[in-house]
This record gives structure tokens, C-alpha cells and sequence, in this order.
């Protein structure tokens, strides 16, 4: 049975805490957190562990009492208990750089398995690199599960420096055996060009991994988010992927909204620094223009629909190891859609190929349907994975985001590099806006 490695998704929300100390997310009612106001956090009873005042948040551990106690403080717009989110850490299907230590029989790239990778034929990204367009200049932070920092085709380009890891107990390089996630996805954006394994979308490209998720539990909170997002802003990130979302959708009330609101106060802080984020748009094949919890309450697409982040659909060939030409860009069956939420498409991988005959490319014998799927560096020591995903998406596009910024020296405002994405798109569904893939599939030569 073929099982879809469906690389996104946090799964249902559990609140964080309990009758013991809890984790808050304040936020001040000005875009400013002062001492004096943390003071009066501290007076309440809490602890303050993380101040952003350039986006009013602040993050406190109290009792459960601290948060009806702090919204009283003047100055103070809510106090809500921190959410934990469980990251479903997907099964891929891996192998070994040993096991093809040649020259592929196509392309005839050193980077053996090149060939592998259909997502760069589809977005026209070699088009793009023969016009001297490589991202030099450009730095991406790849805000997931952290990174396998030995990685032989991620090491020339990981600013290792300001890798920073928001999750407690883990840094970015603590990794279990076997498929890593960010690495897999920090792989598609940024892999060397360099004679070994694959080659990344924008390979002169520089990035940081920035680990919000725990890479052996899968949790994350909306405070490593927060945490992330403002620190990769403030570390000269010109692009930040997350290619993270809610499973099944983010039921919004009284305290997720706040949340939320929070989240957004660090986006735009991000832009405010001509960083453009871009992330994943789902897994759960939901239609957020409709979408709706089992109590009435508004489904969101988080964080792709927090205002403004760009979103990346998935799309995928059926069949192309047996037919290379085939179509490249049919919308996954896992994608989640709307017109509202969608801005663009990327190559995700999916498992539709009908068959489970055999199929050989570049000197490997697989399922013909493992090859319909997006394949990266995946752990050290040589690991590289097939695995699918709108979390696979989205760093196609970080990727030509990043060699737009490359090509323009370096740094542009977010709205500049979207509309550089928008216009370039090729246009593969209904024309003009549609659900699926928003302006269209992203094209790497057309947005340059």
C-alpha cells in the first residue's frame, strides 16, 4: 500500500499548563514592551522570559491565575496561555548517497541526483541559473525542526552562526535518525552546487535553520513561532519559510484569535525589515473560503492566512518517472485551497502514479510513484529523501524568492518580491485567481 508522506501539518492544538505554571503570551496595547511594563509583569506574579518590544509581546511563565490579574495593567492588551501544537514528523521514503556514486545519465550534473529533482524543471529554475541568477547575495531562514548541520550539501551555505534553536531542551543540530523535515526542506531552498547529491532552488544562496519544533516530539508553540519569526527578522533574513501548519485547521476563538494577533504583530514586523514570509498552505484538502469547526466556529489556515504571509499550494506530475514530459502541474490530492487563502503554487510531490511497477531513474530502481514525490538532502551522513507536501512547496518558492532578491542586490520590500512571484507565475488553472493555485505555479526565469 502506498502510504502519502505528507510533509506539513501540526496536528490538534493541546493549551499548554495546567494547575501549575503556565506560559503566557502577552501582548501591550502599543507596538512597544518597556521595562516598566515588564516590571508589572513581574509584580503580578510572572516571570518574563522573552521581551520583543519592537512587536509589544512578551513571554511570561505564571499560574494560572496571572493572566485575568495582568489584562487588568493599563497598558496591557490580553495575557493568554500559551498553545502547544504537535508537528506530525513524517515516515519518507530515504536512501544513501552510496547508493549512486556516479554520474546521473541525463543532465550528466555532478551533483548525482540532480536528475531526481522534476520540482526544478517544472519552476524553470535552470533557465534561471543560465542567466546567472543563483541567489548570491540573498539569505533565507528556514524556521522547522532544525537542521542536520553536517550535512555535506547544506554545510557551504548554513550561516551556522545564527542558526538558534526556540525550542527548550534542543539545539538546532539534535536530531534523531532518519528523515529530518527542516533539513529536507532547508535542502530544497539552499543545497550546494557543489559535485555532491542535489542541488537546492537557489544553491548561492545563504540560510539559517531556526528550529521551532521539537525534531524528536514534534511540538511547537505559538511562542517559538513568535520567537522565530522575530529573531530571523532581526538576523537579516531576507526570506522566512515555515513550512509548518495547523492539522485540520485552527479553530479560531477568544484566545486563538489573540494569539494569532500576536503572530501577525511579528509578520509585519518581519516585512517592516524587507523580509518577505512565505509558508506552507496545508495538507488537510480543506477550502478555507468555507471552512468551519464542528461548533460554527471559522476554520484558519495557520499560518498561511495570518495577514500578510504569502501561501504556496502544492502541485505535483502523476507517472513522471515513466513519462518525463508528463504534466507537471496538477494539484495535489492532500492540498488545502481557497482563493482566499492561496497566493501561488509549488512542486509538492503527491503518490497518485496508479501503478506499482517498477521505474528506473539516474541509476535507481524504484516505485514508479516514489519519484512523483520531491527529493532533498534528509539527516547526515549521507541521508537524502523523497517525501510530499505543501511543506515541500513552499521552499520551492522561498528558493525563487531568494533569486529575486539575489538578482536585485540583496534586499527588497516583501510587496516587491511578491509581485515579482505573482507576475512570473505561470497560469495553470482557471484563468486569472483560482483555488488551487492561486496567481499560478511559481516560475524561477519568468519572475526574473
Amino acid at each position: 500500500m502506498k502510504v502519502l508522506v505528507l510533509a506539513t501539518g501540526i496536528a490538534a492544538a493541546l493549551v499548554a499548563g495546567g494547575a501549575q505554571a503556565a506560559t503566557y503570551v502577552v501582548q501591550a496595547k502599543a507596538l512597544a514592551f518597556d521595562q516598566a511594563l515588564a516590571q508589572k509583569m513581574e509584580a503580578n506574579g510572572g516571570q518574563v522570559l522573552r521581551r520583543f518590544p519592537q512587536i509589544g509581546v512578551a513571554i511570561v511563565e505564571a499560574d494560572d491565575g496571572f493572566g485575568s490579574r495582568a489584562a487588568r495593567v493599563p497598558g496591557i492588551r490580553s495575557a493568554v496561555k500559551d498553545i502547544s501544537l504537535q508537528f506530525d514528523i513524517p515516515e519518507a521514503v530515504s536512501i544513501s548517497a552510496e547508493e549512486l556514486a556516479a554520474n546521473p545519465p541525463n543532465s550528466g550534473d555532478d551533483d548525482f541526483f540532480f536528475d531526481l529533482q522534476w520540482g526544478h524543471d517544472a519552476i524553470d529554475a535552470v533557465e534561471a541559473w543560465n542567466r546567472g541568477y543563483r541567489g548570491a547575495g540573498a539569505v533565507v531562514a528556514v524556521l522547522d525542526s532544525g537542521l542536520a548541520c553536517q550535512q555535506a550539501d547544506l554545510v557551504p551555505n548554513n550561516l551556522a552562526a545564527l542558526n538558534a534553536s526556540f525550542v527548550p531542551g534542543e539545539t538546532v543540530c539534535q536530531l534523531p535518525g532518519g528523515f529530518n523535515h527542516g533539513t529536507h526542506v532547508a535542502g530544497t531552498v539552499a543545497a550546494a552546487d557543489n559535485a555532491y547529491g542535489a542541488i537546492g532552488v537557489a544553491p548561492s544562496a545563504k540560510f539559517f535553520s531556526v528550529k521551532v519544533l521539537s525534531a524528536f516530539t514534534g511540538s511547537g508553540s505559538f511562542d517559538s513561532i513568535i520567537s522565530g519569526i522575530a529573531y530571523a527578522a532581526d538576523a537579516g533574513a531576507d526570506v522566512i519559510n515555515m513550512s509548518l501548519g495547523v492539522r485540520g485547521g485552527l479553530p479560531l476563538n477568544q484566545d486563538t484569535n489573540e494569539l494569532v494577533h500576536a503572530v501577525t504583530r511579528a509578520v509585519q514586523y518581519a516585512r517592516s525589515q524587507n523580509t518577505t514570509v512565505i509558508a506552507s498552505a496545508g495538507n488537510d484538502a480543506i477550502d478555507y473560503d468555507t471552512a468551519t469547526a464542528p461548533d460554527g466556529s471559522r476554520l484558519m489556515g495557520f499560518p498561511a492566512q495570518v495577514y500578510g504571509v504569502f501561501a504556496v499550494a502544492a502541485t505535483a506530475p502523476i507517472g513522471w518517472a515513466v513519462d518525463p514530459t508528463t504534466d507537471l502541474d496538477i494539484a495535489t490530492s492532500y492540498t488545502s485551497y481557497g482563493r482566499r487563502m492561496v497566493h501561488i503554487a509549488g512542486p509538492g510531490g503527491d503518490t497518485m502514479y496508479p501503478g506499482n511497477e517498477n521505474c528506473a531513474v539516474a541509476g535507481l530502481v524504484r516505485p514508479c510513484w516514489v519519484f512523483d514525490l520531491v527529493f532533498s538532502p534528509s539527516n547526515n551522513g549521507g541521508l537524502f529523501s523523497w517525501a510530499g507536501g505543501t511543506s515541500m512547496a513552499a521552499p520551492h518558492v522561498s528558493g525563487v524568492a531568494a533569486l529575486i532578491i539575489g538578482a536585485n542586490g540583496g534586499e527588497m520590500p516583501p510587496a516587491q518580491v511578491e509581485d515579482a512571484l505573482r507576475r512570473g507565475a505561470d497560469d495553470i488553472g482557471p484563468r486569472g485567481i483560482d483555488a488551487f493555485s492561486g496567481r499560478g505555479r511559481v516560475n524561477a526565469d519568468q519572475s526574473l
